[in-house]
């Protein structure tokens, strides 16, 4: 079975709403909020910012990602 991740821009909480109304209860989604931080020094002298990941989630706001089963190999 494939199963996704959704990574959802911390700016856009109504669309992380609405993923996990229409996704949440699918075994096979899962939805997160990205937590990341920015790299230290990324604001350069304005250091009292608030620092965030400079990610490019698109106009949508989230980012898809299609996770395939691992397949063991027996020893």
């Amino acid at each position: 079975m494939e199963r996704y991740l959704v990574i959802v821009s911390r700016d856009r909480p109504d669309v992380l709403q609405r993923l996990r109304s229409a996704y949440g209860h699918k075994g096979e989604v899962e939805i997160l909020l990205d937590r990341r931080e920015a790299q230290r020094g990324e604001y350069g002298a304005n250091r009292r910012s608030p620092r965030r990941a400079t990610t490019d989630f698109g106009p949508q706001g989230f980012l898809m990602i299609q996770q395939h089963e691992r397949v063991s190999q027996a020893a």
